[in-house]
């Protein structure tokens, strides 16, 4: 008697259980970017590197895609949106096309490197300036 209510309590577990992972139809995004082997991430979890063969299944609503992964963010802006990131709406059994433009990438990545070597003068030149002055005092 018992080992047949718990049969019949699986059972009825099984035919109630949702049969999908999806409650509906999911979205899908495809990713495409002008450079090979770019990270794709998609709500800051990687999901693969340029070119995706397949479109990626997401529920309905809001997803952020973007190639910089969430740990380089700056912390005070972490929970918000940063400039590379596209904050995009999937619509249920919809297919939603995205181009990620890695060139505006390399130029800001020239732009800081431009920053860093600039201020790497300015304080060279400060602390050589601040020298002569020692030097003038003491002399």
């Amino acid at each position: 008697m018992f080992k047949k209510s718990i049969i019949l309590f699986l059972l009825l577990k099984f035919l109630l259980a949702q049969s999908s992972i999806f409650q509906t139809d999911p979205g899908y995004i495809k990713i495409s970017s002008d450079t090979t082997m770019v990270p794709i991430y998609v709500n800051g979890v990687l999901v693969g590197h340029t070119p995706l063969d397949k479109p990626i299944p997401v529920l309905q609503g809001t997803h952020e895609v973007s190639h910089q992964p969430p740990s380089i963010r700056d912390p005070f802006i972490q929970y918000g949106k940063i400039k590379d990131m596209r904050q995009i709406y999937v619509f249920s059994g919809d297919t939603l096309n995205v181009f990620i433009n890695t060139g505006l990438l390399e130029k800001s990545l020239e732009n800081v490197k431009k920053e860093y070597r600039n201020t790497n003068y300015i304080g060279i030149g400060l602390s050589f300036i601040f020298l002569i002055q020692l030097w003038l005092l003491t002399g």
